[in-house]
């Protein structure tokens, strides 16, 4: 990558040890970086076409995080489904639209990949999120969520495989291309965390960096330092040596100086990993049942997306002889002997345990299995259960 010794991003040295001194020198640049960069976001342009331009972006991006905080509130979560998979398609239609042609200034630990990779990415990651969304309601939510982790583990393993081989064959095309370049220097940056010790908040920041080369192709002198290669510690080569680099026959910014193989070959068994837990929740897709009912968690607070589902053999594990279902609700509420009880409006009752006196208020609507020898009946309240048998069901609305 291009090296600027302007650009506020990175600090440049030529200490390969980062000192207290210097430290604290990386430390305020970075904070002046930052602002600076924010204020470039937010300050307005000279037209108001650059306007639009600049601050539509901004504007829509607050609009879906304002309505995935009204969804998630109201608990519309087929909405909130949707709208958060829009957003990975649109993001991924901005990356395919051709950009300006300008000169991009890169930041360290950063690897160059073709703008259609990741905008194909986030494309296929948002319809991993609404297809099986869509397909829920018919397919089942059980089956569904497991089809769209599915998905996004694919896409996520062969997404990173692509991203790796191009990698591979930039380093291999820079690897048959050696030129000897000086090391001038180093670029130096800050990673920074919040961490907790004890009671105490703790700001703690590392520094990173990477060396700087200068080197001539064809009576051209470059500058540049080796894509996604930032390091702590002290820094190699020192200053002055003279080592071997590659450098892609494409693009003569594109240095190699170190090779990271494992580092690739771990990025390789991640994403092989990834890959091959998707295709095991595809095979377990068809085995996934999906009577136990949906239910999600939401800013307003729990919702039931589908209902469990009770059948002949879900009865039969606890009625051994003939028996009737009917669909009754709840009429009135009162006590039998000390225990709760209600009043059905089929003419009958139920005595319920202590810990159901809440369950059954007066309106509730309740599938009721009545035994055909007297004994005790079973109990499904219709809000969270339906009857997914064979037999027939009175009042049955």
């Amino acid at each position: 990558m291009r090296f600027y010794e302007d650009l506020k991003a990175y600090y440049f040295s030529k200490n390969p040890v980062t000192d207290a001194e210097e430290r604290s020198l990386i430390i305020s640049q970075s904070r002046e970086y930052v602002k600076e960069y924010v204020g470039n976001i937010l300050g307005p342009e000279d037209s108001v076409r650059g306007n639009i331009k600049k601050f539509l972006p901004i504007a829509l991006f607050v609009i879906v995080v304002a309505l995935l905080i009204i969804f998630s509130i109201n608990k519309i979560v087929p909405a909130l489904l949707f709208t958060f998979g829009g957003v990975f398609i649109l993001f991924g239609i901005a990356f395919l639209i051709p950009a300006k042609k300008t000169e991009q200034r890169e930041l360290p630990n950063t690897a160059k990949v073709p703008r259609a990779i990741p905008g194909a990415a986030a494309i296929a990651f948002g319809l991993g999120v609404i297809v099986p969304a869509a397909a829920a309601p018919t397919y089942g939510y059980a089956k569904s969520m497991v089809a769209g982790g599915a998905t996004w583990f694919v896409l996520g393993g062969l997404f990173f495989i692509v991203y790796s081989v191009i990698g591979f064959l930039r380093f291999s095309k820079a690897s048959r291309n050696t030129v000897q370049g000086r090391c001038i220097g180093y670029i130096k940056m800050v990673d920074g965390g919040n961490g907790k010790d004890s009671n105490i908040n703790i700001q703690r920041y590392y520094i990173t960096g990477a060396p700087v080369f200068e080197y001539s192709i064809n009576g051209i002198t470059y500058q540049a330092f080796q894509e996604d290669n930032m390091r702590t510690g002290m820094l190699t080569p020192n200053v002055g040596d003279i080592v071997e680099l590659g450098v892609h026959p494409d693009d003569p910014y594109a240095v190699f100086y170190h090779r990271n193989t494992g580092a690739k070959i771990f990025a390789i068994a991640l994403s092989v990993l990834a890959l091959a837990a998707g295709i095991f929740l595809f095979c377990m897709v068809p085995t996934v049942n999906d009577n136990g009912g949906f239910v999600v968690n939401t800013m307003g607070g729990q919702t039931r997306l589908a209902k469990a589902k009770f059948d002949d053999k879900t009865i039969a594990k606890y009625i051994t002889g003939d028996y009737t279902i009917e669909y009754v609700t709840v009429t009135g509420t009162h006590e039998t002997n000390g225990m709760p009880a209600v009043d059905l409006s089929n003419g009958r009752g139920l005595i319920l345990q202590e810990k159901e006196k809440d369950k059954y208020p007066i309106g509730a609507e309740i599938y009721v299995v009545y035994p055909a020898d007297g004994s005790a009946s079973l109990n499904f309240r219709a809000e969270e259960w339906e009857y997914a048998g064979t037999r027939e069901v009175k009042g049955l609305p």
